[in-house]
C-alpha cells in the first residue's frame, strides 16, 4: 500500500495541482482566442501612434516596426508557452512543473531579446518591476524615446493579457507601481545584445 510518505512534498503538490486543473479546466479555463487580423492591425496602429505621440524624436518607421514586432511576437510567445488563462493560473502550472515557461519576467525578457535584433536609433528600452521581491512581483518591458526617462515610457506587458499585448503609458498604469530595473536590463543586454 502506498503512503504519502513515499512521495516528496513537491511531487504531492504537482499531482494535486494537476488533478485540480484536470477537474476544473473544462469549466473554468477557456482556450485563448486568436485575435482577428483586423484586431491585430488596430492594436499595432494604436501602439505606434502612442509611441510617436510620446516624443517628436521617435521615428515613425521605428515606432511601426516595434509595434508590429511586439504585438505579433506576444502572440507567438503565447503559442510557444502553450499559455492557459488567467495568467496567475499559468504561473501556478509553471511553478509546479506542468508548464515550462510563461512567467512575467520570461515574457518581458523574450520580447526584449527579440527587439534587440533591431537596432532602433530613436527608441530606448527598460525592464521594469513592481512589488519587487514580493510574492506578487511583476516584471514587464517599457520603451521611451532615446535618452528619455522610464517614467515617460510606454509599458509593454504581454503576460497580463496572456499574449494579447497590453500597453499603456507607464505613469497611467494604476494596477502597479513600476520601478526601473536597470541592473537587470544591463545583464540581459550584455548576454543577448550583439
Amino acid at each position: 500500500m502506498l503512503t504519502l510518505q513515499m512521495y516528496s512534498l513537491s511531487n504531492i503538490k504537482k499531482v494535486l495541482i494537476l488533478t485540480i486543473w484536470l477537474l476544473f479546466s473544462g469549466c473554468s479555463l477557456l482556450p485563448l482566442s486568436k485575435p482577428s487580423h483586423v484586431a491585430l492591425e488596430n492594436k499595432i496602429n494604436q501602439l505606434s501612434k502612442m509611441l510617436v505621440d510620446l516624443n517628436e524624436t521617435i521615428d515613425l518607421n521605428e515606432a511601426q516596426s516595434l509595434s508590429r514586432i511586439s504585438v505579433m511576437y506576444a502572440q507567438k510567445l503565447a503559442h510557444k508557452y502553450d499559455v492557459v488563462s488567467p495568467p496567475l493560473w499559468h504561473n501556478t502550472l509553471v511553478n509546479v512543473g506542468v508548464k515550462e515557461r510563461g512567467l512575467c519576467y520570461e515574457w518581458s525578457e523574450d520580447l526584449l531579446i527579440k527587439l534587440f535584433k533591431k537596432k532602433y536609433a530613436t527608441l530606448q528600452f527598460y525592464t521594469v518591476g513592481a512589488n519587487i521581491g514580493g510574492y506578487f512581483e511583476h516584471n514587464a518591458l517599457a520603451v521611451s524615446a532615446k535618452k528619455g526617462n522610464y517614467r515617460k515610457s510606454i509599458l509593454l506587458d504581454a503576460w497580463r493579457g496572456s499574449g494579447d499585448l497590453y500597453f499603456i503609458k507607464l505613469e497611467k498604469d494604476k494596477k502597479y507601481q513600476w520601478k526601473n530595473r536597470e541592473k537587470l536590463y544591463r545583464s540581459i543586454k550584455m548576454k543577448y545584445h550583439h
